[in-house]
């Protein structure tokens, strides 16, 4: 039968533990005491998208134009390729009525694409 030895082994002493440094509190961002009663912080809500002074308040949808137009009539909308207009009425006949950031008058509904 083989008899164990335990042996102890004497710590030496703590140069520091006769040190005094001072303690200094952690700020809450960096306490990791509280860890899970902290909140993150919250950010504020997006801003609304800026009203256009010119854009209507009820329309049927926003398009896009495909194709420049020259107004041929007064009361129809000239524009270029790539213009937003607000649709504020549609005709039977395929031309619509809307307004643009330069004007309103009656244009060509092929001429353009709904904006999604």
């Amino acid at each position: 039968m083989r008899q164990l030895t335990c042996l102890f082994v004497k710590q030496a002493p703590c140069l520091f533990a006769e040190l005094d440094f001072p303690t200094f509190p952690l700020p809450p961002s960096l306490d990791i005491s509280n860890c899970g009663l902290l909140k993150p912080p919250f950010l504020p809500p997006p801003p609304p998208p800026e009203k256009l002074l010119w854009a209507p308040d009820i329309y049927l949808e926003k398009v896009v134009t495909l194709y420049p137009y020259v107004q041929k009539k007064d009361d129809e909308l000239s524009f270029t390729e790539g213009v937003i207009i607000y649709v504020t009425r549609k005709y039977s006949n395929g031309w619509c009525e809307g307004v643009t950031s330069d004007a309103e008058g009656l244009f060509p509904g092929n001429y353009t694409e709904p904006l999604h």
